[in-house]
């Protein structure tokens, strides 16, 4: 009896091996980063930039070396002299997906009329920092897989993005021009 499943526990691994081989396809995305430290209050926020060319899992749509990415920005402040940060990433397929998860963040660590937050945000601007695509490892069991319309999508993006009409800040957010300034704690 104990042979028996030993013996179906390694035919049940060895299938699940076989099924596992991934799917990835390349997409444009619409991706932006957060850093924070835990020493001071300045938190840094990216705008929304668009990747044309990111690898993203068929099965569950996440972002494919996505660690990459959040890397970059902590370089990017790292040669800036601040090494201890903490940076996020967010990503999305679709612009409207992409500025709901943007006005949340930046409304989290934004200062309201109920309750004083003690965050100093600051935007960077694609000038500063700009975000490259990352071209993951691909083993032999990994199957690449074409999307219809995919130049398509990255060429809209980047004609929306040259015209000025990817927007940076939310519809309902009156209160970031009141924003006062705040110096970090140390």
């Amino acid at each position: 009896m104990k042979l028996k499943s030993i013996f179906l526990a390694v035919i049940l691994t060895l299938c699940g091996t076989l099924a596992a081989s991934a799917k990835v396809y390349c997409t444009p995305i619409y991706i932006f980063g957060l850093s924070a430290s835990f020493n001071d209050s300045v938190v840094y926020i990216t705008n929304v930039q668009v990747v044309d060319s990111a690898w993203l899992d068929e099965k569950t749509d996440f972002l494919i070396s996505r660690n990459e990415y959040s890397s970059q920005l902590k370089n990017y402040f790292t040669s800036k002299g601040q090494p201890n940060r903490t940076c996020i990433v967010s990503f999305a397929e679709k612009e409207k997906d992409i500025l709901k998860k943007y006005a949340k963040m930046k409304e989290r660590y934004m200062p309201n009329k109920k309750k004083v937050k003690n965050f100093d945000l600051r935007t960077l601007d694609e000038d500063d920092f700009q975000f490259t695509a990352v071209k993951p490892f691909i083993t032999d069991e990994t199957e690449i897989i074409e999307k219809k319309n995919t130049s398509k999508k990255a060429e809209k993006a980047k004609r929306r993005k040259e015209k000025g009409k990817l927007d940076q800040s939310p519809k309902s957010s009156a209160q970031e021009s009141e924003m006062p300034s705040m110096p970090p704690r140390h």
